[in-house]
């Protein structure tokens, strides 16, 4: 972990670097978590990966899934933004949502937005 910030109550288990995480947040081993911020009660599961996103409260990032994207790697980067993904909502295995895209409802697994 190296300049985070988390908060009482959370569990890591993975890699958290760049990224705020609130209360009751929990990073299983193998999930990456960089510069984000993460919600109170919100799951990020093994070997997902989150990335230059916001992760409202409660909600869960399955295995695998992917969730955001460095504007090093994006193609047009005057159309990159933060990847955000709204309360209570579930981002099914697999999954990947893009930079600059907002989810308000729940992602099925292996579906892209």
């Amino acid at each position: 972990m190296k300049y985070a910030l988390v908060t009482g109550g959370s569990h890591v288990e993975g890699e958290v670097d760049y990224s705020i995480l609130f209360s009751n947040v929990t990073v299983e081993e193998g999930a990456e978590v960089k510069y984000s911020i993460v919600m109170p009660g919100a799951k990020i599961e093994k070997g997902a990966k989150v990335q230059y996103a916001m992760i409202a409260e409660n909600a869960v990032v399955k295995s695998g899934a992917v969730v955001g994207e460095d504007p090093q790697d994006y193609e047009d980067r005057a159309n990159w933004g933060v990847a955000v993904v709204g309360p209570n909502l579930t981002i099914g295995e697999n999954a990947k949502v893009k930079a600059q895209t907002m989810i308000t409802e729940d992602l099925e697994g292996g579906a892209q937005a």
